[in-house]
């Protein structure tokens, strides 16, 4: 049985949705860590030798649980992160389609290159018209004029990127998904990213720009707190049972 991305890319991990989630929750217990990061890969495989077809390769998967992974250090985690709106251009959706989940990322490594060499934490993309997207494993959101705005289309519809879009509107804040010019990230008064890797990561320069006071801003940490209430809400989770 494939999920929404797999059957994009006409793969098929052969295990039902539950047996997977017992699968992860088997690595976890297995680990014995009580923080991890758990993931899931289904690869094309491997045709026979000498074939190019495809169709003929049979699917993998796999599954481990590692230490919890942060996209960003404790440091970053309190003062923000420093992002560069890259030059190198996201590869158009007619091309590879963002929101099939996909490792198809030469682009985002060599925009994270030129951003890392150039003495930033990170690198957030744009498409051909200059909107921004998303980074190399997050998904971009700004505050501007008190509305909470981030991209709706070219880039991964991230899990933790939906979990905050639902805490936006528990919470009551205004949120718009649409373009986001990269003039309008610049300028804007908060900048936060969100990954599996972190939850909700305050931004406080980009392109060299202080943004707001130059500290994570009221709203961002609003959200941050949110995050990890959630996280911690039991009706929230699943349990492991490492006694099992």
């Amino acid at each position: 049985m494939c999920g929404a991305s797999t059957c994009r890319w006409r793969l098929d991990p052969g295990q039902t949705p539950e047996h997977i989630t017992e699968v992860l929750a088997q690595c976890v217990r297995l680990s014995g860590l009580r923080a991890s990061y758990v993931e899931m890969i289904c690869t094309r495989g491997q045709p026979p030798w000498g074939s190019r077809d495809p169709r003929q390769a049979v699917n993998q998967f796999y599954a481990f649980a590692v230490p919890y992974v942060w996209l960003a250090n404790a440091e970053q985690r309190e003062n923000g992160l420093h992002l560069q709106i890259s030059d190198v251009q996201r590869i158009p959706p007619s091309s590879v389609d963002p929101t099939a989940k996909n490792y198809h990322w030469n682009d985002m490594t060599m925009g994270l290159l030129g951003a890392l060499d150039s003495g930033f934490d990170s690198a957030v993309l744009v498409d051909a018209a200059g909107h921004v997207v998303e980074g190399p494993g997050f998904n971009v959101f700004c505050v501007h004029q008190g509305a909470i705005v981030t991209p709706d289309v070219g880039m991964l519809e991230g899990i933790t990127r939906r979990t905050v879009i639902e805490m936006a509107q528990s919470l009551g804040l205004p949120l718009q998904c649409r373009a986001l010019p990269a003039s309008e990230l610049r300028e804007a008064d908060e900048v936060f990213i969100s990954s599996s890797g972190g939850g909700v990561l305050p931004v406080t320069r980009v392109d060299g720009r202080p943004l707001g006071d130059g500290r994570p801003g009221p709203i961002t940490r609003q959200l941050v707190a949110s995050y990890w209430a959630w996280h911690a809400d039991p009706a929230l989770s699943r349990p492991i049972d490492y006694a099992a």
